[in-house]
């Protein structure tokens, strides 16, 4: 059994050109205008204690069963993308922010973001070629990154906006995301065998988040979709890296004539995707809001893309020449069925799909075009009708598709002595 206990902090991670946060003009904007914005400045955190815990069992005398589990916090405060706009804004001198003005700041209610893991795992070997191993895991982020975008009124531009008329515009970084993941696998593994070597790996797992049309885990979200409901009805969803399916099988098999056939094969199940649109909906000012379909907005990440699949294959033979020389010919298989892998790029901007685009502009889309012109159009039947692959030239599929890689072979010689 292992027991530890970490600690992390920092010194000076808010100060940028020898200044402190109090020398940001928005902070100090704040304070002038009374606006309803954090007031204060953020300080290093000093409760990053991190406790470990983690053991491991073999019950009986043969070794062949082992038990694993271990839990723990993981303090990272070196994740803050895009709070550049508040660093950059410390500056000597720098006077109050004006109406039409953008200013950034830092809530002073500043936690270190961490990450809850804990883990539980079997491993049984099976003679002497053959392992099992099923493992479970859990990791919960807390105090993730956030950005709030308040607006100042507008009738036109930001008729909801959230600041007054005569205030800039003010981003506030938060830490008050949450994401989620929860996992189990199951690995099988043979090796020291004549004939062959293999590991087969299949994971099943779930991960959720919040945000507006970006949701990532244990990293910076792009922002909330309502500054005055951050955690409000379709923020909560599914997150980038929500593969529920995933099997990997690695392996070599050794054949009659020396020649050795390797392969590395995936498979796994659609990722997701947030159709967003950058109509204001909700006239905050800020284009953060997800499209609208059938009188229904989506939800974060409720689209999803297609199943991903390679096999790439690779065939060698050696050929000795006394007991310190061997030349190895070999030919390698990149995507060796050609799959098209758009994964889950998709067109995610609703007007830049086949719809009027006189229901984008008021919020509601209802219908598809079937035709360039949209002369002719038919009712939306199901959000699977707005799938469309987002596409590059230069795919080596056509316009309008995107792979990882296509097929690909090259040959090559290696001579070791």
């Amino acid at each position: 059994m292992n027991l530890g206990l970490r600690y992390d902090t920092t010194f000076g991670l808010f100060k940028s050109n020898g200044l402190d946060q109090t020398s940001n003009p928005a902070v100090q904007t704040i304070v002038a205008q009374n606006l309803a914005l954090p007031r204060g400045v953020p300080q290093d955190y000093r409760k990053a204690f991190a406790p470990r815990l983690g053991f491991a069992w073999s019950p009986g005398s043969s070794g062949n069963t082992v038990i694993r589990a271990g839990a723990g916090m993981y303090f990272n405060d070196l994740a803050q993308n895009g709070w550049v706009d508040a660093f950059r804004a410390v500056t000597p001198g720098g006077g109050l922010l004006a109406a039409g003005d953008q200013g950034a700041i830092i809530d002073p209610n500043y936690h270190s973001p961490y990450a809850i893991q804990a883990s539980a795992g079997l491993e049984q070997a099976f003679g002497k070629t053959w392992k099992l191993t099923i493992q479970y895991e859990h990791q919960q982020g807390v105090h993730q990154y956030r950005r709030y975008e308040y607006v100042a009124q507008d009738p036109v531009a930001a008729p909801n906006g959230t600041l007054p008329s005569t205030a800039p515009n003010i981003s506030v970084f938060r830490t008050d995301n949450r994401s989620r993941y929860d996992g189990v696998s199951f690995a099988i593994n043979h090796s020291f065998s004549k004939r062959f070597e293999m590991t087969a790996h299949y994971t099943l797992a779930k991960a959720t988040t919040w945000g507006a049309n970006v949701g990532e885990l244990f990293d910076y979200v792009n922002g909330v979709t309502s500054v005055t409901n951050p955690f409000g009805p379709g923020d909560h969803g599914p997150s980038g890296e929500d593969v529920r399916h995933r099997f990997v099988i690695a392996g070599t098999v050794h054949l009659p004539g020396k020649f050795d056939v390797s392969t590395l094969s995936q498979f796994e199940s659609a990722r997701p995707y947030t159709l967003s649109t950058t109509v204001d909906i909700n006239g905050d000012g800020v284009a953060t809001d997800r499209a609208v379909v059938n009188g229904q907005q989506t939800t974060l990440d409720e689209f999803r893309g297609t199943p991903f699949a390679q096999v790439d294959l690779r065939i060698s033979r050696d050929f000795k020449f006394g007991d310190h020389m061997t030349l190895r010919p070999f030919v390698e298989f990149f995507n060796l069925l050609n799959r098209v892998n758009p994964g889950n790029n998709f067109v995610a901007d609703i007007g830049a799909l086949p719809v009027p685009a006189s229901e984008v502009a008021a919020g509601n889309v209802t219908d598809i075009c079937l035709d360039p012109a949209c002369t002719t159009t038919r009712p939306i039947r199901s959000l699977k009708d707005l799938r469309v692959p987002g596409g590059a030239l230069g795919d080596f599929f056509g316009p309008g598709t995107t792979v990882g890689m296509p097929l690909a072979a090259q040959f090559g010689l290696r001579f070791s002595f």
